[in-house]
This record gives C-alpha cells, sequence and structure tokens, in this order.
C-alpha cells in the first residue's frame, strides 16, 4: 500500500467511525520522520480506543502492522506510527490543552542562522 492509500484508509476508517476535527497534515518537508500526520478526537475515552483500534484491524487486514503505539491505556493521546503516516487520536480536552496542529502552520529553516535579538 503507497502512502496516499494508507493516508486515505486512515482518514476513511476516522470518518466512518466519527472522529471529529480530521485533519491530515503533508510534514514530508518539515520532518525527518513521516509524510503526513493525521489528528482527530474522540468523545471519550472509549472512542479514542476504538478508532485506534478500527485502525489497527483494518490495517492489519493488509499486512500493514504500526511500528509503535502510544497512550492506548490511557486512552487519552494515542499515537499510531505507520512509517509514513503518524496518527495522533485525542480526546477533546487533551487535543485542546496541546494544540499539536498549532506547531505545523509555519515553517522554520533550521539551516538559516537565526538573528540576535539586541
Amino acid at each position: 500500500m503507497d502512502t496516499e492509500q494508507l493516508l486515505k484508509t486512515i482518514t476513511s476508517v476516522i470518518e466512518d467511525l466519527k472522529g471529529l476535527e480530521v485533519l491530515s497534515i503533508n510534514v514530508e518537508n518539515k520532518n525527518a520522520f513521516a509524510d503526513y500526520m493525521v489528528l482527530c478526537h474522540g468523545t471519550s475515552s472509549a472512542h479514542v480506543k476504538g478508532i485506534s483500534d478500527k485502525i489497527g484491524l483494518t490495517l492489519k487486514k493488509e499486512h500493514l502492522l504500526p511500528l509503535g503505539v502510544e497512550g492506548y491505556n490511557e486512552g487519552q493521546w494515542v499515537l499510531m506510527d505507520y512509517d509514513a503516516v503518524i496518527v495522533h487520536i485525542f480526546t477533546e480536552s487533551i487535543r485542546d490543552a496541546y494544540q499539536l496542529e498549532d506547531l505545523y502552520k509555519t515553517t522554520v529553516n533550521r539551516d538559516e542562522p537565526c538573528e540576535k535579538s539586541e
């Protein structure tokens, strides 16, 4: 499965399970660890876990296993690493608190020297 199909499959599962405010961000030129990040939130910890479970089962049928899953037991913020696509599934309060999508609104070129403030 190529990256675009993986992204489409993940977002489709989230939408089917009524994940809220689904956002996919192309981060290919902004970091070295993934091509896309998908963010969404659920209405409860059980909803967050349910979305995570369904993504895992759907992709397992395609012989794709995550490189790692973090936060599942707590169910507040589940991170699923599918190499080219990183999935973040939050509860609404955790998403609001961390505002992860705001980190990718602007791009900083780390190769350019910073100006010193006087």
